[in-house]
């Protein structure tokens, strides 16, 4: 008997990932397609919003390191 799962259409650029973006939570393992809109579980767009957040993130303090010279900010 399968179950009922909340999906989310979301929409993954493609940016250099190659054509899927894969991971895994809880023991489930999951191959998600760039480039188009696709259905997902609610709780994998959960993580990907919040990996693309934490991407966000990093590369501002990239910048911030780079534009101080490498020094420690």
């Amino acid at each position: 008997m399968k179950y009922s799962e909340s999906t989310v259409s979301i929409y993954l650029p493609t940016e250099g990932n190659g054509p899927f973006i894969e991971g895994a939570l809880n023991g489930t393992n999951f191959r998600v397609k760039t480039g188009c809109v696709v259905e997902v579980p609610a709780y994998i767009a959960a993580l990907l919003a919040e990996s693309a957040s934490g991407m966000r993130i990093a590369e501002k303090n990239v910048e911030e390191f780079a534009r101080e010279g490498g020094k420690r900010l």
